[in-house]
């Protein structure tokens, strides 16, 4: 535990000397949020939420999908490593390669989950979104929750690719893919057919329907239980692969 504490608080030290990264992802949805409340609006009234105003899509809509951006950087920083030449001191350490995992993932499921919740709290000041009933606690649950999906997803991708140009890849097409497939770009329900059959293979896909089921339809804990569950269920399931996968000798390119 020592050892994901001390890596942990590094990892925390480098990122506050550049929060620029996380400030640029935090305006972005904000920039775009307006731009679509109005098209949103329509479409869920078009989908039988008649009192909806857009809000309700277009807010977790954006914080799920720029939510996979800033949880992508979790790789990011265990390629960084390897580009600074510091990896080979981590391996020296007391750390075991467990512990080294947890000591990349943990910060960034911290920073998601914050990141999420500030999202959602000042983008919904801003557009009027309402809990109109909506436990405040199940949308909690469901941010968590989609926070560790996302974080073990890219540690197993970060386990596995060689270059970090390859992980930044996933990284860029997998947040558009995943939030298109999901139901953050438009609901759930006008997707075609064949999208939504692949979208419960997406943490997007979960997050939204625990968002759905808290703005649109009031829906408490128990309301969000299968979302949460799918993705805790995932993330752990991922986190496994990786800690099997994870290789503490291997080579990692940060430079391309």
């Amino acid at each position: 535990m020592n050892a994901v504490i001390a890596v942990v608080k590094q990892q925390l030290r480098i990122i506050r000397r550049d929060p620029w990264f996380l400030f640029i992802m935090f305006l972005m949805p904000l920039v775009v949020m307006p731009l679509f409340k109005r098209t949103m609006g329509l479409s869920l009234q078009a989908s039988g939420y008649r009192s909806a105003s857009g809000a309700e899509q277009v807010v977790p809509g954006q914080v799920v999908m720029f939510g996979f951006f800033v949880g992508g950087s979790a790789g990011f920083c265990l390629f960084r490593e390897h580009g600074w030449q510091t990896w080979d001191r981590l391996r020296a350490s007391s750390a075991s390669s467990r512990a080294l995992l947890l000591g990349f993932m943990v910060p960034w499921v911290v920073i998601l989950t914050v990141f999420q919740t500030t999202l959602l709290t000042v983008g919904g000041l801003a557009l009027g979104l309402r809990l109109h009933g909506g436990s405040p606690f199940a949308e909690f649950a469901v941010v968590l929750g989609y926070s560790l999906c996302v974080v073990a997803l890219i540690m197993l991708i970060s386990s596995t690719l060689r270059t970090v140009n390859q992980v930044n890849a996933f990284q860029n097409v997998g947040a558009m893919a995943f939030a298109g497939l999901g139901g953050a770009l438009v609901p759930l329900s006008q997707l075609p057919g064949w999208a939504r059959a692949i979208g419960p293979f997406t943490p997007a896909y979960w997050a939204m329907k625990g968002h759905n089921e808290v703005f649109l339809n009031a829906g408490g804990l128990g309301d969000v239980a299968l979302p949460v569950g799918v993705l805790m269920g995932a993330a752990a399931v991922l986190m496994a692969l990786a800690t099997v996968r994870f290789r503490v000798d291997e080579t990692k390119q940060f430079f391309a």
